[in-house]
């Protein structure tokens, strides 16, 4: 009997070790993936930043608000779907024009720079850039970006409400108390009677993330196949033919700073 009774306690004991680990292993690997989300949405954030410091210096090149509009009209863009905020400094030119013989066609080349460089980081923020691991054999990976990220979220959705509905703390409770003889020749083993079961298992549930409020601008795709497009040719000829002075002092000042 003494042997029997050894054999009921070392079951019962790696049946409560299984459990435990399931239950908790669960929860922690919710808490782990919602601290990563969390790092991923701040590492977003600082790409609307790069959007956003882009579209001001893509004004910077177009002489001011009027200008810049005036190049969203050209190249069929609303420029009210960006919405820079107030005060957002330019970000720096990530490459130089090659040589121009005339400061017209200067003046063209680094509008393009500026609007290529506004359509990489649309591109990388809404759909991500694909680079090769050298850590991983060359393997293909694809940047963070706005889409992967809403599905992410979708998909940390559906883990939450697996875990709060197949692996409840009173469910957990029940069965451990379940598991004492004595207790279940003395009572009715119910772990928690309705009301008191609901608390507990509302009060350590995880709660979802309102993908709504996520609050992410989406952002539109902009043309980047032609090295000079040809709205910016249209754009840099009227903009130099009423601003030749300007436009003169600009060229000065960008060869400066690069």
């Amino acid at each position: 009997m003494a042997a029997l009774k050894d054999l009921s306690n070392a079951l019962t004991d790696e049946f409560l070790n299984d459990m435990a680990t399931n239950f908790f292993g669960a929860r922690k690997d919710i808490d782990d993936t919602l601290e990563y989300f969390e790092s991923l949405s701040g590492q977003l954030l600082e790409q609307i930043e790069d959007i956003h410091k882009s579209c001001a210096l893509l004004r910077l090149v177009c002489f001011g608000e009027d200008g810049y509009n005036e190049f969203c009209k050209c190249a069929g863009i609303d420029p009210s779907l960006f919405n820079i905020p107030s005060g957002t400094e330019p970000t720096t030119f990530t490459d130089k024009p090659s040589f121009s013989i005339t400061n017209k066609g200067e003046y063209i080349k680094w509008v393009s720079l500026a609007y290529h460089q506004l359509a990489h980081s649309v591109e990388k923020y809404m759909h991500g850039i694909v680079t090769s691991s050298k850590a991983d054999q060359g393997r293909k990976i694809r940047s963070l970006n706005r889409i992967d990220f809403y599905l992410f979220a979708e998909d940390i959705n559906a883990k939450i409400v697996k875990v709060n509905t197949n692996s409840t703390p009173s469910e957990v409770l029940k069965f451990t108390k379940s598991l004492d003889p004595v207790a279940v020749a003395k009572q009715n083993i119910t772990g928690c009677v309705g009301p008191e079961c609901d608390i507990i298992d509302n009060d350590m549930a995880f709660k979802t993330i309102n993908i709504e409020e996520l609050n992410f601008p989406e952002f539109p795709d902009l043309p980047a196949d032609e090295k000079i497009p040809s709205f910016v040719c249209k754009f840099c000829s009227k903009m130099y033919a009423k601003n030749k002075s300007e436009v003169k002092s600009l060229l000065k000042k960008l060869n400066t700073k690069s």
